[in-house]
């Protein structure tokens, strides 16, 4: 018996409808894959009695062909027929950043018109997180997220980035998503000062211990920088477990 799909077993009426079918008859619509890679870095002051302080960092391409040659756009590339979305995804990531084995998880499906000048192109856009320090990349540049706001990127990337963004602040207080960014040791202020940059405001820090105290442990370690007290170093509970 002819199967259909996922091994579904196809009635006659369905192979004779099969037979008879033909998808030129539609207009070609091609599906690409575009990455939103974020991390969070630490940016180095000259003031030694200062902690480094961290900001959200995103991961971007400068394309060397047309349309929009010279912009810069997220890592993406087209799906091939053989491919899963999730397969163009991980290609992508390797070929365009050399990253592979990050957390990614789906965004959005983007099918403005003309959103390509060449042909009607539909895009699934996916999120992925990554700790900078632990990751290198190359062929792709970090800019902050507030320099690549205020670039005119590629196609409708802007506004994935927007939506990107407001997927991280909607999810972050429900979901451990902001571990992914996070080395695996780290002090309460350096996971305060995370969440304060992706909901864009300030938290009181002893609400904020008893919101998160719950999914850290404290690994007994201080840290020794200069100019400043020691703090607790702590780590998530189960972080290797969501990896």
């Amino acid at each position: 018996m002819d199967m259909i799909g996922t091994d579904r077993p196809a009635g006659e009426g369905e192979k004779e409808f099969l037979r008879h079918y033909h998808p030129k008859e539609y207009a070609p619509i091609s599906i690409t894959v575009d990455a939103i890679v974020f991390g969070v870095m630490k940016d180095a002051t000259d003031n030694y009695r200062k902690l480094d302080k961290q900001s959200l960092k995103i991961l971007l391409v400068k394309r060397e062909q047309y349309p929009y040659k010279d912009y810069y756009s997220l890592p993406g590339g087209f799906v091939g027929e053989q491919e899963t979305l999730e397969d163009t995804l991980q290609r992508v990531l390797i070929s365009k950043t050399g990253l592979a084995d990050i957390y990614s998880e789906q965004l959005y499906t983007f099918g403005s018109v003309e959103r390509d000048p060449r042909m009607r192109i539909v895009s699934c856009a996916y999120i992925s997180l990554v700790d900078i320090g632990k990751t290198k990349t190359a062929g792709a540049e970090w800019f902050s997220i507030e320099d690549a706001c205020r670039m005119t990127l590629a196609f409708d990337h802007n506004l994935m980035i927007d939506e990107a963004l407001k997927r991280l602040q909607g999810k972050i207080n429900y979901t451990d998503i902001v571990f992914h960014m996070m080395p695996l040791e780290f002090t309460i202020s350096e996971l305060q000062e995370v969440y304060e940059i992706i909901l864009g405001k300030k938290l009181l820090p002893a609400a904020f211990r008893k919101t998160i105290s719950g999914k850290l442990e404290d690994t007994g370690k201080m840290t020794s920088n200069a100019g400043h007290r020691p703090s607790r170093i702590f780590r998530h509970r189960s972080f290797l477990k969501m990896e």
